[in-house]
This record gives structure tokens, C-alpha cells and sequence, in this order.
């Protein structure tokens, strides 16, 4: 009988946090989710109380980092990190023969791990810390974009992002509207522009993505839905698509 293996999953965004455990269903007979983390202090607790078997680590933490994470822990288990960076991945980890996950995680590449873990056993006996900071340190992180580029006739506007309340889809275009009650039009998809925002962009229907720093307030509306009221000039009220009820309560801890 082959051995399951108890998991912590740490990660500081939830949403990632939730696409692991999802993914990780799939493997139910290998690894088992017994707990998640958001940030590496809570994750060293965790991992101190329960002694998983294994620890999916996010690298790229506000409090501690993944490494940091390690460093503090009177007991190391079996360790895949998870990573947005490639180039991190593709010298430090194959270099030490760490496994390791690029974001936006894959079935395939998870399958991979666990099957190594189930041939292997223990995928780290030991750890360079050191090593794989040495290597990290060369390269330089990706400088993260400020703004949304919207290209009206021969101009090129940028629209930061923190002045963006929320992108509304009409037909085939879309309208980004910034909290000075402008709307600017762009003939990029929802899709594609989803892929371009930050962290606090959220969908909260087909048609919408919202601003999470930009939420007012937020009210219970009927058949599942909720109310948001955003925070610009016009005091814009958008209210969620009725399938996206389980995501929204648990992106906002409902």
C-alpha cells in the first residue's frame, strides 16, 4: 500500500491557495490537504503543531520568505515550492535538485511531482539554503507593472491601477472606469486584460472585475448575489453573477 502523505499548503494569495487544494483532490490517495497557511509565520506554527509529511511553499511571502520559512523550522519535511518566477526555478531548483511549481500551477506539472514523490519517498534530505539564495540573488525579480496601457487612436494611455475601480465587458469591448468617473474603452477581452491586473483585481461576474481596494461597502443581495458599492466619483453599484456565490465567500471570508 503506497504512502499518503499530510499537507500543508502555505501561500499568502487565497486564490492560489484554493487552486492547490482543488488540484490536489485529483491525488487524493497520495496527499491529503490537513491545513493551509497565509503568511510564514503561521505556516511555521502550523508546521511545528501538526508535522505534515509534505509543505507546498510559496516562495515570494510579505512577512518571511521560503526560504526564511525553512530556516526557522525544527523539522523539515518534504518540501515542492511554488514560484510566478521562472528563471528562480529553472537554475536554483534544478541546480539543487529541489522539485518545484511555476505559477499558474498545472495538472501536468503536479502529476509529475507527486509521482516522483511516490517513487522517491523523501524529495529533499537536504537543503542548501544558502545555495539557492546565492543563485536567487542574480537575478533580479521582475519589475511589477504600475498601469493599464489603453491605446485610444494614436495615443497611449496609462491608467494606474490603483485608480482603476472596475472593467465592465459590453459585446466585444470593454470599459475600464477610474475613480474620477472617467470610462476609457479598450478592444482587449475581460480574459486578456485579467491576465494583465494585480492581485486585488477580482471577478465577481462575466461581466465585471472589480477593484477589491475600491469597495465601499459590500451587502447580501437576493438569489446568492452581493452588492458592492465602489468607491468613485459616481458611488458605482455592482452586484455579482449568481455561480461566482462559493468563490465570493470564501475570497472575502463570508
Amino acid at each position: 500500500m503506497s504512502q499518503v502523505y499530510k499537507a500543508i499548503v502555505i501561500d499568502d494569495e487565497p486564490a492560489a491557495r484554493r487552486l492547490m487544494k482543488n488540484l490536489l483532490l485529483e491525488h487524493s490517495a497520495t496527499v491529503i490537504v490537513i491545513a493551509e497557511a497565509g503568511n510564514g509565520r503561521e505556516a511555521i506554527q502550523k508546521i511545528d503543531e501538526l508535522d505534515p509529511d509534505l509543505i507546498f511553499l510559496d516562495i515570494q511571502m510579505p512577512d518571511l520568505t521560503g526560504f526564511e520559512v525553512i530556516e526557522k523550522l525544527s523539522r523539515k519535511p518534504n518540501i515542492i515550492f511554488t514560484t510566478a518566477y521562472e528563471q528562480y526555478a529553472i537554475k536554483a531548483f534544478e541546480t539543487f535538485s529541489i522539485d518545484y511549481l511555476l505559477k499558474p500551477i498545472k495538472e501536468e506539472r503536479l502529476q509529475q511531482s507527486i509521482e516522483k514523490l511516490k517513487q522517491f519517498g523523501r524529495l529533499n534530505t537536504s537543503i542548501n539554503i544558502a545555495g539557492l539564495q546565492d543563485i536567487i540573488r542574480q537575478f533580479q525579480a521582475p519589475q511589477k507593472t504600475t498601469a493599464l496601457t489603453i491605446k485610444t487612436g494614436d495615443r497611449i494611455i496609462l491608467l494606474r491601477f490603483e485608480n482603476i475601480v472596475y472593467l465592465e465587458a459590453q459585446d466585444k469591448y470593454v470599459f475600464v472606469y477610474t475613480a474620477d468617473g472617467q470610462k476609457h474603452l479598450t478592444d482587449q477581452s475581460l480574459a486578456a486584460l485579467s491576465e494583465k491586473l494585480p492581485s486585488q483585481f477580482y471577478r465577481i461576474q462575466k461581466s465585471y472585475i472589480i477593484n477589491k481596494d475600491k469597495i465601499k461597502e459590500m451587502h447580501r443581495h437576493f438569489n446568492g448575489r452581493y452588492l458592492f458599492i465602489m468607491e468613485d466619483k459616481p458611488g458605482t453599484r455592482l452586484t455579482s453573477g449568481r455561480t461566482y456565490h462559493e468563490e465570493l465567500k470564501a475570497e472575502f471570508g463570508l
